[in-house]
């Protein structure tokens, strides 16, 4: 079993080289036995098709000999030896009522013409086969299933959906699968169940689970209107309902700013089923906003893109501002608010996004472990939401022991904790980023010319970089692969490269799973910086070992615990 480094912060295990059942049951055995001899410090274990990524903290793995990735990848190494697929351990039996054709699966006259069979002959054959739960990912809850009958295996749409309803039952080159949310894809659509897939607000938030089995049963269009009458709706569907918005709580929001929203450090536990750990994009200011404030440093915090909002405080508070430089608000100290004070934080001097945390942090619900905002599921924080003028937050108890201000000349965090500001500015005023990384799994798929490309060029920031992942503009980079490649796990701060050759660094909302070459990952250390990156902006790559990463990273989290003790001796203080 080959066992590689997913960055400095995970490993991947690869169990085979084909996407077959017999795979499988490997690397259900492997995800089963890692997680009952759970390590301290591991965060995720995510079976998928033929490898298991094992996500981990390297401050938190139990102490050792050598690097944390030695001591994690012995760990697996060892607990692994001993999975043996097991007949007997077979996961469940989820029946899957489903409406094909007409309305619900248009693409079904297309995947019969090109299939040469006809419309009732493919339903036939999609729903008399039983499929196998390889993966979830690509969304939460998205199944994808083997076992489809190799006359229905359809090539993926030239021009993808923009949008394609909650429950559509798709194919995809060999697969098939069912969309749980209303998202974009590319998959030939056949039918449509009533089903939900994805229910966070239950225990197991998802219906299948890598090792489930599936069959799909027909069902007419007056059953599937009929059943989706009885569906429990979404929870968070009330999210667009102005009334059910908290209208009393002390923080109101004036304007919006660019996409606003409440985050945390994540929601780690689930990347299993295809929810991403998601959180703030600059975790570094995230902490130290709350470090300053005392308050538990994965308290929910504003995060705002290119644009902070404008806020009217109805009660006395102390709030922190980091990440992202505002003019004329001092940044990186504890501030004392009166009520009635209206504060903009609309105007970014440098840096892409700008955190506001609040003493007590922000009173909100967590859905499966976390309270930040998931977009594309609509969960988490304000109602699954981004922030709109007239929302108002609530915020925890405020005591009157908070440390100094900048009125009085205060205090606050060194500069070496200025994440924005730490990016050199180059001489057309944006700003040229150095991140270092480790070497991806397909590094040596890039010839010599591409290796160094990635290495030397200097990488233009595109404007349709977002949270999911920062997009770059540069030579392209071509790579030597023997096929198709297995999708398999990614972390924050995977560099992909699809097939335009442009890379493609996966950042906070990234997903679970990828299919495109790894040429490399950002280190932990570094992440900051770059979540800070604006469009237009350069950034430049250089090369580290994996054990080097992991000391750049521990020698933060010291950094971090210096500050927090020099916080709670001004409390006392």
């Amino acid at each position: 079993m080959q066992i590689t480094p997913l960055g400095d912060n995970a490993l991947l295990a690869e169990t085979g080289a084909a996407a077959d059942e017999a795979t499988l049951a490997l690397t259900l055995s492997v995800a089963r036995a890692l997680a009952a001899a759970m390590l301290p410090g591991v965060t995720d274990i995510v079976p998928a098709f033929a490898s298991v990524t094992v996500h981990y903290e390297p401050a938190k793995i139990p102490p050792g000999p050598g690097a944390p990735v030695a001591r994690v990848a012995e760990w697996l190494r060892v607990t692994a030896a001993g999975a043996k697929p097991d007949a007997k351990i077979s996961g469940r039996e989820v029946e899957v009522p489903v409406c094909y054709g007409g309305e619900q699966g248009p693409d079904l006259p297309e995947v019969a013409r090109r299939a040469r069979l006809t419309e009732a002959e493919v339903v036939a054959q999609h729903s008399g086969a039983r499929y196998q739960v390889a993966a979830v990912g690509f969304s939460p809850g998205f199944p994808y299933l083997l076992g489809l009958p190799a006359r229905l295996a359809m090539p993926r749409r030239a021009n993808p959906r923009v949008r394609v309803p909650a429950g559509s039952v798709a194919i995809g080159g060999a697969q098939t699968g069912v969309y749980p949310l209303a998202t974009p894809g590319g998959w030939q659509l056949v039918g449509q169940t009533p089903l939900r897939l994805f229910r966070p607000e239950e225990k197991l938030p998802a219906l299948l689970f890598p090792g489930d089995f599936v069959r799909f049963k027909p069902i007419t269009p007056a059953q599937f209107a009929q059943e989706s009458a009885r569906v429990t709706a979404h929870p968070f569907d009330r999210q667009n309902n102005r009334t059910v918005a908290g209208k009393t709580g002390g923080i109101e929001v004036v304007r919006s700013g660019g996409l606003t929203m409440l985050q945390d450090l994540g929601r780690p536990g689930w990347q299993r089923v295809g929810v991403t750990p998601g959180g703030a994009m600059d975790r570094q200011a995230a902490r130290v906003g709350n470090i300053l404030l005392g308050n538990d440093e994965n308290a929910p915090v504003l995060e705002s893109a290119l644009t902070g909002p404008e806020l009217l405080f109805h009660a006395d508070t102390w709030i922190a501002v980091t990440g992202a430089e505002v003019r004329g608000v001092a940044g990186w100290r504890p501030l004392r608010v009166a009520a009635g004070t209206q504060l903009s934080f609309a105007e970014l001097a440098c840096g892409s996004h700008v955190y506001v945390a609040v003493a007590g942090g922000f009173a909100v619900p967590r859905v499966l472990g976390g309270a930040g905002t998931l977009l594309s599921a609509g969960l988490g924080g304000f109602w699954g939401r981004a922030l709109r003028a007239g929302d108002r937050l609530t915020a925890g108890p405020v005591t009157d022991s908070m440390p100094g201000t900048a009125d009085r000349g205060g205090w606050g965090a060194a500069q070496e904790f200025w994440t924005a500001s730490g990016n050199t500015r180059a001489a057309g005023g944006g700003a040229e980023i150095a991140v270092r990384f480790v070497r991806g799994r397909r590094w040596a798929a890039f010839d010599e010319t591409a290796r160094a490309a990635f290495k030397s060029a200097a990488w233009r920031v595109r404007p349709q970089s977002d949270r999911m992942g920062l997009r770059l503009l540069g030579p392209p980079l071509t790579a030597e692969l023997p096929g198709e490649m297995i999708s398999e796990g990614v972390s924050f701060g995977t560099v992909q490269v699809p097939p335009s050759g442009q890379p493609i660094v996966l950042m906070a909302d990234r997903q679970t799973l990828g299919g495109y070459p790894k040429i490399g990952h950002v280190i932990a250390a570094d992440l900051p910086r770059l979540a800070q990156a604006r469009p237009g902006d350069t950034v430049r790559f250089a090369e580290i070992p994996v054990a080097e990463a992991q000391a750049a990273g521990l020698a933060a989290e010291q950094t971090l615990e210096l500050l927090r003790l020099g916080v709670a001796v001004r409390r006392r203080g």
